[in-house]
């Protein structure tokens, strides 16, 4: 599993990095794959419990987020969201012996979890200094969810959250805090040009911040796995599972470090 993991990594991390560093429309693809490989991990979810809700209006919502976030009409943001909300009452409505309104609900949710959440990631790379800040975002959750795993693997004892997660451990949790903010503050110092010239205590306050809401995002998914009654939301990814289990803690973290960046250029 570990040598899985591994490999997956060494293949996946340069070409999301790569895609983070061309930006445009290469980022904006890789985030529309994300998006919709997500969005058929969520179908597939779904029908395990019967849902027969065609899941088009999912992917078509989700992507179309994505791609008016990337145009810079974020005007029509809400609009778009209306009109989701609007042909998914229009469905109920057709298919109303076939389809209950927990369908309707559950895929309304999953276009917001993929789609909003996402574009937190291309509102986050459109900044001035947009690539300095989604590395930031990669690098810290990654830098997290590894030493959360290992420390939880090497001296885990307490569970965090064992209705949710009996995996995860309070020993975990807390050292891949310590150790993201522990990073963040070491780059600060050593590289200040890769933090945007934060000085230490902010980048502490953001190592933090990125830490909870990766780990936020972690027992999100894990819960909704929990719901649906699998262990992994797909097999995409070899050693991690699926698309949901790998971005779970970034989708999450993007709006922390977007909103933390737009407030700290107030001060």
């Amino acid at each position: 599993m570990l040598r899985l993991r591994v490999l997956s990594a060494l293949v996946g991390i340069p070409i999301m990095l790569g895609a983070i560093y061309l930006g445009g429309p290469w980022y904006t693809f890789f985030l529309l794959l994300v998006v919709n490989l997500g969005m058929r991990e969520y179908e597939a979810l779904m029908k395990s419990k019967g849902s027969r809700l065609p899941a088009l209006i999912g992917y078509l919502g989700a992507s179309a987020l994505i791609i008016l976030l990337f145009l810079q009409e974020f005007n029509l943001v809400f609009p778009l969201i209306m009109l989701i909300f609007t042909l998914l009452f229009l469905t109920q409505l057709a298919l109303f012996d076939k389809v209950n309104f927990w369908e309707s609900a559950m895929l309304f949710w999953g276009i917001i979890y993929l789609g909003g959440l996402c574009g937190y990631m291309m509102l986050l790379r459109l900044q001035p200094q947009g690539t300095v800040y989604t590395y930031l975002l990669f690098i810290a959750v990654w830098s997290h969810d590894t030493l959360a795993y290992f420390i939880g693997i090497k001296w885990g004892r307490r569970k965090l959250a064992p209705s949710i997660s009996p995996n995860k451990s309070v020993e975990g949790a807390l050292g891949g805090a310590i150790g993201t903010v522990i990073l963040a503050v070491a780059v600060s110092l050593l590289a200040p040009q890769l933090t945007a010239g934060l000085n230490w205590l902010k980048a502490a306050f953001l190592g933090l911040g990125i830490a909870v809401f990766a780990q936020l995002g972690d027992l999100m998914e894990s819960a909704l796995k929990r719901q649906f009654q699998v262990k992994d939301s797909g097999t995409l990814i070899p050693g991690h599972g699926g698309i949901l289990d790998r971005f779970d803690s970034l989708m999450l973290a993007a709006p922390f470090v977007y909103y933390f960046f737009l407030f700290i250029e107030l001060f």
